[in-house]
């Protein structure tokens, strides 16, 4: 057919040589490409005789056939989050790891609040609780997920804040992010040093609990996704009220995260500018505070700053009141707003009355004036400023890793759980 079989032996011709139209057209419709392989299979069967068939060869040879046709038929390999993490991380499942994420988290969280509660803090309530901070601090490490990561982080760094009142009861870290207690140490230790610690919406086991159900919620909702709806934390406090899909439970996975980014972005936008100004207002040395030669307060300033505040806590009370990701609604906003029912009375002390209803405030600006500025600064430095500012930060924070997730959900609302991201960001 070619020139260049009927020329096998002339070394002066050469298969380019030979080529005319009606050759280039046989290679672009894939005749030549049939006939060379038949060719040469022809060749293999009835060449040397240590050759029997066309697919015997010498151990490691390979030719174009057997690479073209790998290519273009190459195995389908299926890669997903599941198992990357069983055959890479040697992991059982992310939803088992969320799941036990959850359940250390409502451990920690029960042990922060029932010491709360209790009339005296024993060496077993604290014992029990460093136990249960370092399951959690296990069951969290080499988290993938970025709103588990920062309540982590975040508990890390209440720990190590505290870290001189937390050795003056004989707990101290263990260079790998647990918690160790010395017995004789926590029984020399006085009780005020130890109430101090634990109790209050201030203190350092308030805090770690808040951030340990923001946790439960995240880890609930993760393991979800699996299939995984019992994590075995029912027994953990709810902290969210009714829903419109009928779910009261703070770390409820029967829950979707809200479908528009825009939304979202008014979330972050509303409780990064409340947790700005709540942190003004609680900061006791700050410039609000400051006062003239004579010891006068800027009044405007102060009041002003209150004025504020008021309108962006009602602002994301009713954004973040819209949203269904679990961890804004049903863990930091209801932890806001429980805080705020909790100071009802210091705040009509100054003005500010809760409507039952949409938990928004209301301001009374003469009622403010006549309170003055010390009952203002004794409010918000009293816990009560420091309280909304670290609720407010972690809605953002949450708000703010939910828009970060990309393409995770559709126009229409429906959440889609994106693979290629989960597994990406193990890279």
């Amino acid at each position: 057919m070619f020139n260049f079989f009927n020329s096998a032996g002339n070394s002066q011709n050469s298969f380019f040589s030979g080529l005319n139209f009606a050759d280039y057209a046989s290679i672009r419709n894939g005749s030549y490409n049939k006939l060379m392989k038949a060719y040469y299979a022809k060749n293999d069967s009835s060449g040397s005789s240590g050759s029997s068939s066309a697919g015997t060869r010498k151990a490691g040879e390979k030719n174009y056939w057997d690479y073209n046709e790998k290519i273009k038929n190459a195995p389908k390999k299926e890669y997903n989050y599941w198992n990357y993490n069983e055959k890479i991380k040697g992991e059982s499942s992310p939803g088992k790891k969320f799941a036990d994420i959850a359940n250390a988290a409502s451990s920690v969280k029960s042990s922060a609040d029932a010491m709360e509660k209790a009339g005296e803090i024993t060496y077993e309530a604290v014992s029990g609780y460093v136990n249960k901070y370092n399951e959690l601090v296990q069951a969290a490490k080499n988290s993938s997920n970025a709103a588990i990561n920062s309540s982590m982080r975040s508990i890390s760094d209440y720990t190590k804040s505290n870290e001189k009142a937390l050795a003056a009861i004989g707990i101290t870290m263990d260079g790998k992010g647990g918690l160790k207690i010395d017995k004789n140490t926590f029984q020399s230790a006085s009780s005020e040093s130890v109430d101090a610690l634990f109790k209050g919406s201030n203190s350092y086991g308030a805090k770690v609990g808040s951030r340990a159900a923001a946790i439960l919620s995240t880890a609930k909702y993760q393991a979800g996704k699996y299939g995984i709806t019992d994590t075995a934390s029912a027994g953990s406090s709810s902290t969210g009220s009714s829903s419109s899909t009928g779910s009261t439970s703070a770390g409820s996975t029967t829950q979707t995260p809200s479908a528009s980014g825009g939304q979202l972005s008014v979330i972050r936008s509303d409780s990064s500018r409340l947790a700005e100004t709540a942190g003004r207002l609680a900061s006791g040395s700050g410039a609000l505070y400051k006062t003239d030669d004579e010891g006068n307060y800027d009044t405007d300033a102060v009041y002003d700053a209150v004025s504020s505040f008021v309108k962006q806590y009602n602002a994301t009370v009713e954004s973040a009141g819209k949203s269904n990701v679990a961890a804004i609604k049903y863990a930091s906003l209801a932890s806001m707003t429980d805080s705020t029912k909790a100071n009802r009375s210091k705040l009509a002390a100054i003005g500010i009355t809760i409507d039952s209803g949409s938990k928004t405030l209301t301001l009374d600006k003469e009622k403010l004036k006549e309170a003055g500025v010390e009952k203002v600064k004794e409010l918000f430095t009293g816990g009560y400023g420091k309280t909304v500012n670290d609720r407010a930060s972690a809605i953002s924070s949450h708000a703010n890793h939910e828009i970060n997730k990309g393409g995770m959900y559709s126009s229409s609302g429906i959440y889609n759980y994106n693979v290629k991201s989960a597994f990406s960001a193990f890279q």
